[in-house]
């Protein structure tokens, strides 16, 4: 037991790549690659010399984890000019730049990441934490103090603050030629910089290294494209032009990862045969799908076996690679299969198939789950062992996925247009959460969908509808949205309420509940309409007697409202 516990352990830490590096100083810098005018300089790493147009890089030469989180503290020190202006600034920058260690970018207020003077193309994949010394109003700056969080997603990077998910102006001014220190905390879906040890954050943001966020301006943020979960790591900073310079230092820095997952998450037959839904979950092995949905189990068979390859599918309520039990025969595992431990299923046999939980057959292979198969919130981890080889009958571990399944949020509606119709004409219903197998009950009674997608439905409008009905549309787990149809009109305003006798006068009615097709009479008489919306209705009068007169407003539907106007 102790020689497997050896061998099990040794096994573990080979297999689980460096979470953590620590520069307690810069006296050796051969994990480093520097680039540009960066240099080492006694027991610092600097960025960039007190002279004008400097720009330097240094990069960490091994990538490290980052989606799954992070938490990194360097101490720097940024000296201004004995004559001159402190410029341009330095960052942070975490990337996947398709250059690796050898990225660079832009040169004087581009501060070595973003597009600058040199016109880069900016560093790819990347997020930079970037501290301006410099306000340059063309880019937006707020101050030459400024901490600001840079990303363009897969994009080269950009300096414009219209390119910030968040900024802050720290109460110290940190290019005084002082030691202080950042701390830059990624917890997935959040981002956090601390400044000189501070027990709260600068700059706190919602951003996800997977899926994005919002810049600062409420526009939509895109995430970089990591595929495999990891980055390039290190810092960049620029000088400008004559006496705009400064020497920026790097004294210490420290970094640790959140580990990616287990390696038992990748196999041991070197590719992903299991998907759901045809996907292994990306670099976090986790998909989440919504309660009572349809969804694929997808089997494919190894390359060096080819079609036809047995297996067995397990689950595990309970994941547990770091036990014993988890290490099969066929290599390690996610799960506890020997013996199966609590919460291990069987859940497919492509061997013997012996009326297990789910159909199984020799892959390439795909279970098709049906609506409702998972009614209720449900964590599970997948993995299985197939045939490697026929001959010999070789067995290997497959990847694994965690598997999770969630309430989706309650269906919205935004508009439903046109509000009233002729029967049989396509009604289009906008919103968020419409999802496979809704159902559709217009004015009491179910109404077949003509199609759907996850933010539009579409029926056709049926005869006979009382004015003022109410369509629902309601998703399989229950959860319902309501909207008007056939809505009688209200008249909240008017525009250009009087006019001649003669009559072609424009007038307008503001309101809700028009829609195409509305008629609009003006004493009795016809007017001639010449645009409806949802809001407001616009047409000429007819000739009319002077006095008030009354307006009537009449939907396709036929529902109506009144208003009045005024010949002169």
């Amino acid at each position: 037991m102790m020689l497997l516990r050896f061998a099990f352990a040794s096994l573990l830490a080979a297999a689980i790549p460096a979470q953590s590096f620590s520069y307690a100083d810069f006296t050796n810098v051969a994990t480093l690659n520097l680039l540009g005018n960066a240099a080492q300089s006694g027991a610092a790493l600097r960025l960039t010399a007190n002279a004008s147009n400097q720009t330097g890089w240094a990069w960490h030469r091994t990538a490290m984890p980052v989606v799954a989180g992070f938490d990194t503290t360097f101490t720097f020190r940024i000296t201004p000019p004995a004559v001159g202006t402190k410029a341009e600034g330095m960052a942070l920058v975490i990337h996947d730049d398709p250059n690796g260690i050898a990225t660079t970018g832009g040169t004087v207020w581009g501060m070595g990441y973003g597009t600058g003077a040199n016109t880069a193309v900016g560093i790819r994949n990347s997020i930079a934490i970037e501290l301006d010394t410099y306000l340059d109003a063309f880019l937006g700056d707020t101050s030459a103090n400024e901490l600001t969080i840079h990303t363009r997603g897969a994009q080269g990077n950009h300096e414009n603050e219209q390119y910030s998910i968040a900024r802050a102006t720290p109460a110290a001014v940190l290019s005084n030629a002082q030691v202080h220190s950042l701390r830059v905390r990624y917890v997935p879906g959040t981002i956090e910089v601390y400044v000189d040890g501070a027990a709260t954050p600068t700059v706190t943001r919602a951003y996800s290294l997977l899926t994005g966020g919002l810049y600062a301006n409420g526009v939509a943020a895109p995430a970089p494209t990591l595929a495999a979960g990891t980055a390039f790591l290190g810092f960049c900073a620029t000088t400008g032009a004559g006496t705009l310079t400064e020497l920026v230092e790097i004294l210490t820095w420290n970094w640790n990862s959140t580990p990616l997952r287990d390696p038992c998450y990748a196999g041991t037959i070197g590719e992903d045969v299991l998907r759901v839904n045809g996907s292994t979950g990306g670099p976090l092995r986790t998909v989440t799908l919504p309660t009572y949905q349809p969804f694929s189990l997808d089997m494919a068979s190894p390359t060096a076996h080819g079609a036809g390859a047995p297996w067995v599918l397990l689950g595990g309520l309970f994941p547990n690679p770091q036990s014993p039990a988890a290490l099969s025969p066929f290599g390690r595992m996610c799960l506890e299969v020997a013996p199966f431990g609590i919460g291990t299923l069987l859940l497919a046999d492509a061997f013997t198939n012996p009326g297990t939980l789910l159909p199984a057959g020799p892959a390439p292979y795909s279970i098709q789950l049906p609506a409702g198969a998972v009614p209720f919130v449900l964590d599970i981890t997948l993995q299985g062992v197939i045939a490697t080889s026929s001959s010999p009958l070789t067995l290997g571990v497959t990847n694994a996925i965690d598997l999770q399944f969630r309430n989706s949020p309650a269906p919205t509606i935004t508009t439903v247009a046109p509000l009233s119709a002729l029967p049989g004409q396509t009604i289009t219903i906008t919103g968020t959460g419409f999802q496979n197998g809704l159902t559709l009950v217009v004015a009491g009674t179910p109404a077949s969908v003509l199609t759907r997608t996850a933010t539009q439905v579409t029926f056709s409008y049926p005869a006979g509808l009382p004015c003022g009905s109410q369509l629902t549309v309601q998703n399989l787990d229950g959860q319902t949205a309501t909207g008007p149809i056939n809505a009688n009109p209200v008249v909240t305003s008017t525009s250009l309420g009087s006019g001649v006798a003669a009559g072609g006068q424009f007038f307008i009615m503001n309101g809700t509940g028009f829609s195409a097709g509305t008629t609009v009479t003006i004493g009795g008489v016809a007017a001639a309409v010449q645009s409806v919306s949802a809001t407001a209705v616009l047409v000429r009068t007819p000739a009319g007697t002077p006095g008030v007169a009354t307006v009537v407003i009449t939907t396709v539907g036929g529902c109506q409202t009144t208003t009045t106007y005024t010949y002169l």
